[in-house]
């Protein structure tokens, strides 16, 4: 029996992953994306940075993009990354 989760239109799926940084040490990081660009970054539970993307643009998918998705990990581990040289 395999189990598989269900899509119900309008639902606004979120990926989460962790990030300890390049060379992998010092705080992991939880980042949550959205496939609409939108990311929370947090550090043992307290939200750490949360960025929204454009509500409306010309050619934006309507349904969100995976794309989107991926970049908005990217960026996320950007921040971390500029968190973690700010920080020394």
């Amino acid at each position: 029996m395999s189990l598989r989760r269900l899509r119900v239109v309008g639902e606004n799926t979120r990926m989460k992953t962790t990030y300890s940084g390049r060379e992998g040490t010092g705080p992991t990081y939880e980042i949550e994306a959205d496939r609409h660009g939108n990311y929370t970054v947090r550090l043992d539970g307290k939200v750490v940075k949360r960025v929204s993307a454009l509500a409306s643009y010309r050619g934006k998918p309507t349904w969100g993009s995976r794309k989107l998705e991926e970049d908005a990990i990217e960026d996320a581990k950007k921040a971390i990354e500029a968190f973690r040289t700010d920080a020394g």
